[in-house]
């Protein structure tokens, strides 16, 4: 399907949106969830609040890039895609990584440059949590993502 000529307007809390849409947010949520019941059931116990608050910023920020970084090293090919309209429309997605818009850099919404900037900034808050947490998962974080 070639792409709409539907014209949307995003700025304010919309424009937040395509970041949030690159990031594939309510995904990474449900992901999330499965990291925390892991680390959960790997204890035994809740750990302190401070490991908690730190985890949860630590979980969403690495699923955030993560899901950011596969739009920017996918960006060819998912363009062109766009391009030959191999992509569904916006109008047109009903799963869940497409409740706000699917693949915002390949359809214009967003530049190459936000989405790399986006994905590194999270990935770095990732890290200092990852580092934080327990240098290990550092190396858990990096090796996870081929």
């Amino acid at each position: 399907m070639a792409e709409t000529s539907c014209q949307y307007d995003f700025t304010g809390i919309a424009r937040l949106k395509l970041f949030w849409a690159l990031s594939r947010t309510p995904h990474g949520l449900l992901d999330m969830c499965t990291a925390a019941l892991a680390s959960l059931l790997w204890l035994g116990h809740f750990p302190s609040f401070k490991i908690i608050g730190l985890g949860l910023i630590t979980v969403f920020a690495g699923y955030t890039a993560v899901y950011a970084l596969n739009d920017v090293v996918g960006y060819r090919s998912d363009k062109k895609k766009v391009q030959q309209g191999n992509l569904r429309g916006i109008e047109d997605c009903e799963d869940l990584d497409a409740v706000l818009v699917r693949y915002p850099m390949a359809r214009g919404l967003l530049s190459f440059k936000e989405g790399l900037v986006w994905a590194v900034a999270w990935g770095l808050l990732a890290l200092i949590g990852a580092y934080l947490l327990n240098p290990i998962c550092v190396l858990i974080f990096v090796g996870g993502y081929p």
